[in-house]
C-alpha cells in the first residue's frame, strides 16, 4: 500500500540515478552547451534590442568560465567518447564538467559511478576525456 500524499515529491536516489519525474526526459548539459546556447540566445536577442537581466548575465558569465570545451565538435567529441561507456546522461555531464583526475575522485563527487566495478576502465574514461581537453 503507498501512503504518499497526493503531489508529494518523489524521493531522488543519485546513486540509483533515479530522478524526479519532472527529470525523467530531462537532457543534462555540460557546461560548454549552456554557455554556447546562452551566447545564441544573447546575440539573437540583443540584435532585437532585448534586455537581459542580471541573472542571465551571471549565469552566462559562470557557464564560460566553467567551459572545459569551447567548440561544437569537441562537446560532441566529448559526448560521443563517454557515451561510448555506457554511462548515463546525467554521469556525462558531471564528469565533463568537474574534470576529475581519478576514478576514485570520480565515484566520490558521482555516487552512480560506484556500480562501475572495474577501476582501470573508469580510470580509462578519464584519461580519454583528459586527453579531450588538452586538445580543445
Amino acid at each position: 500500500m503507498d501512503l504518499k500524499k497526493p503531489g508529494a515529491q518523489e524521493e531522488e536516489d543519485l546513486v540509483n540515478l533515479k530522478f524526479p519525474s519532472d527529470l525523467k526526459d530531462a537532457k543534462f548539459l555540460l557546461n560548454s552547451e549552456v554557455a554556447i546556447l546562452l551566447e545564441h540566445r544573447k546575440d539573437i536577442d540583443s540584435a532585437e534590442g532585448i534586455e537581459f537581466p542580471q541573472t542571465f548575465h551571471k549565469t552566462l558569465a559562470y557557464a564560460e568560465k566553467f567551459s572545459r570545451f569551447k567548440t561544437k565538435a569537441s562537446i560532441k567529441q566529448v559526448r560521443a567518447t563517454l557515451s561510448k561507456h555506457q554511462l548515463a546522461e546525467y554521469e556525462i555531464a558531471c564528469l565533463a564538467n568537474l574534470c576529475v583526475e581519478t576514478s576514485d575522485e570520480a565515484k566520490s563527487l558521482i555516487p552512480s559511478l560506484k556500480r562501475v566495478k572495474d577501476d582501470d576502465a573508469l580510470q580509462s574514461y578519464l584519461d580519454d576525456l583528459a586527453n579531450l581537453r588538452k586538445f580543445n
